[in-house]
């Protein structure tokens, strides 16, 4: 039994620190997000032939690739433990918030990483223009907050399930669509030069904060049982 108790904040960044030595060690996640993006980057690059896209099938496959190289590889933040035998430690020496906090701020660093070595591809590979970077990255960022926080929960539920990767987009998807949608438009008009409405950018900040609020209600039970 453990005989320190560590504050929450040195609990969440234990674990933010353990995961990511972990994964400096493997580089199973990092190698599977960036093949995966380059992959489906370069294919689409050379399906489209230097065509020029609309701003909305732009924006579109720009989130697709995001999500589904997201898919590929955040679930790893639960399977790694089940797979280690660490599930038990884990759950003896930390609260139950404070690994969601941890796996969440880790699966964000990780979304971020990959959005910044996507970001750039799509725009060389796909001829896309930029002019209000500002408010691409406020997208961006809300997205990817979306993407992780969604993953981070739905990860917790197919620890112990038997084909992990399938379920866990299954149920990923559908929780994400709404966000998902609103990227993708939101993402469009700035790709065409205007500015998405004020209504779009709160209801992805709700999103995002009504995913963490119900990680933070679900969590307990879903990392207990």
């Amino acid at each position: 039994m453990p005989t320190v108790k560590l504050s929450f904040s040195s609990a969440v960044w234990a674990v933010l620190v353990k995961d990511t030595v972990c994964e400096s060690r493997t580089r199973y996640a990092v190698g599977i997000l960036v093949m995966f993006g380059l992959t489906s980057l370069s294919s689409v690059s050379m399906a489209v032939a230097g065509a020029a896209l609309s701003p909305e099938f732009a924006a579109a496959l720009l989130w697709v690739v995001l999500f589904f190289c997201a898919m590929a590889g955040l679930a790893r933040v639960f399977v790694q433990e089940h797979e280690t035998g660490t599930l038990l430690g884990l759950r003896l020496y930390a609260p139950g918030q404070a690994v969601f906090y941890g796996k969440l701020l880790f699966n964000q660093i990780l979304l971020a990483g990959l959005s910044c070595l996507i970001v750039p591809l799509f725009i060389v590979f796909l001829n896309v223009n930029i002019n209000e970077w500002v408010l691409f990255t406020l997208i961006l960022a809300l997205g990817d907050a979306g993407i992780a926080a969604v993953s981070t929960l739905t990860a917790a539920m197919v620890i112990y399930a038997q084909a992990k990767q399938a379920i866990f987009t299954v149920l990923t998807f559908p929780v994400f669509l709404p966000q998902f949608l609103s990227a993708i438009y939101a993402t469009a008009k700035v790709l065409s030069g205007s500015a998405p409405a004020m209504e779009e950018l709160v209801f992805m900040f709700g999103y995002d904060a009504a995913v963490v609020a119900a990680g933070v209600l679900l969590f307990d039970y879903l990392w207990q049982e």
